[in-house]
């Protein structure tokens, strides 16, 4: 059976990538059809029609011309451009979005059709986050990911696999379907039926759903809302019968009602109707924020340079901001990938889809989803050592590796040389029978793979045991390897690995097996124990005594291996009687007929009582020696003569009698460390207010373990596990003080609890017994409540679908240099990510891009999390400088409304629309962007983000606010405009008197000097609304800080941009009064005396503000923090 080519398999995947990827339906953030947009366009279109309306009755009727009439069409042409233009932008912007996915997938496909069939040999072993199949591909056997099996492939499988789709055994014809585990003891070879790439496109359509509104996008719909339905009618009814009262009661000119109701108010409302482009600045903010993040990104992970604290900061300060990088971002280069971004779709980050820099700022909650290889090390590390110790046994304490003396002595124990003599088989059992020590392919060094069968522990190196006890490397050239088995028992998840071999010096004859492995499978198969002076009979209570050891090491999650040796000796003359060169491990079944209803209770004298196994006992294991094969030696003292050697004819029969009657030598127990900085990284995320939830496929108290490690909370009521009490992996909660707690038990009863009883699932940093359903319900569980959830997990894993639940997603590479091949070589700048065309070069690259296609992020192994919370803190604070420029923007926008409404009170022509737009579309605008370039603040990272609900909740304080600091404008702009125009009017008229002169004067006949004079006091005005707004602009560099703890010149592009926003001001005010009669000479000097005198009582308000807002941010801060810190819940039995 030769399966498939790699040809044909791609074939496979690509029809099917081809055929699904339609089915993935995303829906854009920028809905043109929400109640906001009607609103926005409603009150567009209607000043629109007002404009034309007046503007073609005041063309018609003015005598003389009246440019007033001209200027009224011009501006509303203008709003009919930036509608259909703001409409453009929004409905590409939306088709962009909506195609991210589809992108993403076409970009997987296009990487899998340049793929030239590299097959990379990671080494590494069974990874439980790396999932894949031994696959048959043009005539070998290959390691393939999940969603790299196509229909037609041959797959072997062994004991415990899940079928990866619904699969036809090739010999007997059973049938499997998807997700069934086999329990058939020996590898079966299956037909696959189906692609599983076609069901993992069919869970993305199922569970992938467009991003929520993030925290900043919901703030300014409530604010729109309010704005929309609140603000703007007060305006437009207070303008409009304003109008109607003043026309009816104050001015004798009938035919001056167009002008004077409709003209009015339609200026009156005009303001809001320029918010009509703003989408498109939010469009080009929210681009700039994304690309600034993506690039930051990038560079963190090319950065070779470790994190590192800032020169201030101590390191015991438990409160101190966490290290970054020194790294610097160009405005250049995220200018540059902003335009890609405008004009492209992002299938790389899916920037617009997962609201991508807005997302970074808001999230909450950092959600693990896996352990080995994504935040603990992909190989798990020997801790403990334990060996005979006449009766008892001993633990050694494996010391840290010292890389700077690594002859140091690898055992932390005092003393522990007297326990060489037995320490000394067990060394050489770890030099020969597992490891994945980069040592040359022929040296003695051996890895145990082709029957997938080793678990985790047995790939571990142990190099460095044998060195610590003193073997060198021409030591272990004294030794050949004749032979490797693994040994299985049948219908038992239980293996352990046996190498004969032999020396090369002296007697051929002497042989040794060394087995490593299962606990439970090598104590049945000792009959002895070494305790360094002599060998014991292996009965009972010592057998019990390590078993009990052997359970409570897993209840702490900790993985042991046990070793055995037995001496061989062969008759005069024979050698190993089977092919020696054949390196691939023979498979060996040792049958535990032992009957499971005779368990014995035995006292180990440590532990209490255990339950031992039957076919463990001391009767079960000597019944088996009974059971051997036995022919008479006459040649000596042989443990096989030549009648035996003769008797056992088959390899598997003779390794299966050589693997029994050994020595028992001790354990070691294994831990999988966290990853470097990965401790630090949780810590430092609970000063961020960011909460760090490991969801856990284990029982609670291996779980609850291994977050010991991590420096989670592990006291009461830390722990909740997702599975019902059905079918549970343990009994629940059975400390002591765990029994009086109220937690939930099983996913479906945690909305009842957080209804009934209390929010502490909202606040456990840790799940257990999880399925991928359980995690994806709890992770949408924490959306409810207005958590911002960032999910990371393996990208070799079959994570997809709650990767699609999240809010942000990011794929961790489980396995180091999975992208590199033999026979392809990578260019040196490639960073194997889909932005680089031909970049996934290997079947795990491919896998990995597959798994990851919902995650905008993705994290290379050897990449610290701390990339993670750099970019994050780069993100809050680019989020917090978009809500202060479109702050900025709606308070210049309200003001100039009040301003014309004002004016209109008064009797005085409003500011014209030109002059708003001029003030709306390019000079607030202008300074609004400037705020996006503020210096970054490190200690962002120490505030605690919000919520994603219960927004703006105190508006009616924010309101206040927003008076209080542009009053000030709105009046100094008014005294700017009356003092002008009552000064440049032809006949002027005493400043009191200004609002009665208008109200007689007949505005369709207003000479020219008298508009020329009207359009110089309007200019004075925007010159001076526009200096006013830098003023507070100036201000607004930082919410809470003073002027003088954050000095506005810091941020070099607000200097710059203002100085511009002000030059292109006075020019086009010079160029609006260039070619008429304005007398600037009878301007008072009182006027400019106000309109640049203004920031003196401008900046003391806006300080004063700052200062309310700070007292009450602060106390906000405290009681965030409290609520977050104080988990009085997790301390207390109820």
């Amino acid at each position: 059976m030769e399966g498939l080519s790699t040809v044909d398999a791609k074939r496979e995947l690509l029809q099917v990538l081809e055929s699904e990827r339609a089915r993935i339906p995303v829906a854009g953030h920028l809905d043109i059809r929400s109640h906001l947009a009607r609103a926005l366009l409603g009150t567009a279109l209607c000043v629109v029609v007002l404009q034309i309306v007046n503007g073609a009755y005041l063309v018609s009727r003015g005598t003389p011309m009246q440019t007033r009439g001209i200027a009224c069409l011009v501006e509303a042409g203008l709003l009919v451009v930036s509608l259909l233009v703001t409409w453009r932008v929004v409905a590409r912007e939306t088709r962009l979005e909506a195609r991210e996915l589809d992108g993403r997938l076409r970009a997987v496909a296009r990487e899998l059709r340049g793929w030239r069939g590299g097959y990379a040999d990671l080494r590494l072993g069974p990874q439980p986050t790396v999932t894949t199949y031994a696959v048959r591909r043009d005539g070998a056997w290959r390691d393939v990911p999940t969603l790299l099996v196509a229909n037609g492939d041959i797959v072997r499988l062994v004991a415990g696999d899940i079928a990866p789709c619904a699969m036809t055994e090739c010999t007997t014809g059973v049938e499997l379907a998807q997700g069934q585990q086999l329990k058939i003891d020996s590898p079966v070879l299956c037909w696959a039926r189906s692609t599983p790439l076609q069901a993992h496109v069919e869970q993305i359509a199922q569970h992938h759903r467009r991003t929520g509104r993030s925290v900043l996008q919901n703030q300014m719909r409530v604010v729109a809302h309010v704005v929309a339905t609140r603000v703007l009618p007060f305006v437009a009814a207070a303008a409009l019968a304003s109008s109607v009262v003043i026309y009816g009661v104050v001015y004798k000119h009938r035919h001056m009602g167009v002008e004077a109701i409709l003209g009015q108010t339609s200026l009156a409302v005009f303001p809001f109707a320029c918010a009509a482009l703003w989408p498109i600045l939010w469009v080009a903010a929210r681009t700039y924020a994304s690309a600034g993040a993506v690039v930051l990104f990038d560079a963190l992970q090319r950065s070779k340079t470790e994190y590192e604290d800032m020169a201030d900061i101590d390191e015991f300060d438990v409160d101190a901001l966490p290290p970054t990088k020194d790294v610097r971002v160009g405005v250049r280069d995220v200018v540059a990938h902003m335009r890609w971004l405008w004009k492209e779709c992002d299938h790389r980050n899916l920037s617009r889809s997962s609201n991508l820099a807005e997302t970074l700022g808001a999230i909450t909650a950092i959600c693990s989803i896996d352990k080995e290889g994504t935040i603990a090390e992909p190989l798990c590390t020997p801790e403990q050592i334990v060996v005979p110790d006449e009766r008892d046994y001993a633990v050694l304490d494996l010391a840290e590796p010292d890389l700077a003396e690594p002859q140091s002595g690898f055992i932390a124990d005092a003393g522990w040389q007297r326990f060489l003599p037995v320490l000394r088989p067990l060394a050489l059992a770890c030099a020969y029978d597992s490891g994945t020590c980069p040592a040359a392919p022929n040296s003695a060094h051996r890895r145990i793979r082709a029957l997938r069968g080793p678990t985790a522990t047995q790939t571990a190196c142990l190099c460095r045991v044998a060195r610590g006890v003193g073997f060198t490397a021409s030591d272990l050239a004294q030794y050949k390897v004749e032979r490797t088995a693994m040994v299985a028992a049948p219908k038992r998840a239980m293996s352990f690995a046996a190498t004969v071999v032999r020396t090369n010096t002296g007697d051929a004859q002497n042989l040794h097996v060394l087995s490593d492995g299962n606990v439970e499978l090598v104590l049945s198969a000792c009959l002895d124990y070494f305790d360094g002076t002599r060998v014991c009979p292996l009965d009972d209570r010592t057998v019990a005594m390590y078993y009990a050891l052997y359970l409570n090491a897993l209840q702490q999650d900790l993985q042991c291996l046990a070793y055995a040796y037995r001496p061989l000796r062969l008759p005069p003359g024979a050698r190993w009687p089977f092919d020696s060169s054949n390196k691939v491990p023979a498979r060996v079944e040792l049958r535990l007929d032992a009957d499971e209803s005779q368990d014995q209770i035995v006292d180990d004298g440590e532990f209490g009582s255990v339950d031992l196994p039957a076919h463990l006992t001391q009767a079960a294991r000597l019944a088996q020696l009974r059971a051997k094969p036995r022919v008479s030696d006459t040649s000596g003292d042989v443990d096989y003569s030549h009648d035996m050697l003769a008797q056992l004819a088959t390899e598997e029969s003779l390794l299966r009698d050589a693997v029994t009657e050994q020595i028992f030598l001790g354990l070691i127990t294994f831990t999988y460390e966290p990853k470097t900085d990965v401790c630090d990284f949780i810590e430092d995320l609970d000063i961020a207010g960011i909460r760090f939830v490991y969801f856990s496929a284990s029982g609670g108290r291996q779980s609850k373990s291994f977050a010991d490690r991590l420096g989670l909370e592990t006291d009461w009521n830390t722990c909740i596990l997702l599975s019902s009490a059905d079918g549970a992996q343990d009994i629940g909660y059975v400390e002591d003080h765990d029994i009086k707690a109220r937690l939930p038990r099983g996913i479906d009863n945690i909305r009842h609890h957080l209804r009934d009883v209390d929010d502490i699932p909202l606040q456990v940093s840790l799940f257990a017994e999880c399925t991928p359903s359980a995690t994806r319900e709890m992770i949408e569980i924490f959306q409810e409540n207005g958590e911002v959830v960032c999910c990371m997990g393996s990208a070799l894993a079959a994570n997809t679908s709650t990767f699609a639940v999240a809010d942000l997603a990011v794929g961790i590479e489980p396995i180091p240099h999975f992208n590199r091949a033999k026979d392809v070589l990578l260019d040196h700048e490639n960073d194997g990510s889909m932005s680089t065309p031909g970049a996934l070069v290997t079947q795990y690259a491919l896998g990995a891009a597959l798994t990851c296609i919902p995650c905008p992020l993705f994290l290379q192994h050897d990449t610290s999390l701390y990339t993670l919370m750099q970019v994050i803190s780069e993100a809050r604070w680019m989020v917090g400088c978009m809500q202060q420029a479109a702050l900025l923007l709606l308070l210049a926008c309200v003001s100039l409304a009040v301003v014309n409404l004002i004016a209109a009170w008064c009797l005085l022509p409003p500011i014209p629309g030109f002059m708003l737009l001029w003030m709306l579309w390019i000079a607030v605008p202008m300074l609004s962007a400037t705020l996006l370039f503020v210096p970054h603040d490190e200690s962002i990272m120490s505030t605690m983000p919000l919520k994603n609900h219960a927004h703006m909740s105190d508006m009616s304080r924010f309101a206040i606010y927003a008076v209080v600091r542009m009053a000030p404008v709105v009046a100094l702009t008014l005294v700017v405009y009356t003092t002008a125009l009552q000064s440049l009017l032809p006949s002027a008229s005493p400043l009191h008197a200004l609002s009665s002169t208008f109200g007689r004067l007949d505005w369709l006949q207003l000479t020219q000097d008298q508009q020329w004079a009207l359009l110089g006091a309007q200019t004075y005005a925007m010159v001076a609304f526009v200096f006013h707004s830098i003023c507070v602009s100036s201000t607004m560099m930082h919410r809470t800080q003073t002027l003088v703890e954050f000095v506005p010149i810091r941020n070099v592009v607000w200097v710059c941009g203002s100085v511009v926003c002000l030059v292109l001001t006075f020019a086009f005010a010079a160029l609006l009064l260039a070619f008429g009669r304005v007398h600037v000479d009878r301007v008072p000097w009182y006027t400019y005396a106000v309109a640049f005198a203004g920031p003196l009582v401008l900046l003391p308000l806006q300080e004063f503000c700052k200062m309310h807002d700070k007292k009450r941010w602060t106390r906000f801060q405290k009681l965030a923090k409290l609520e977050f810190k104080t988990k009085l819940g997790l301390h207390s039995p109820l």
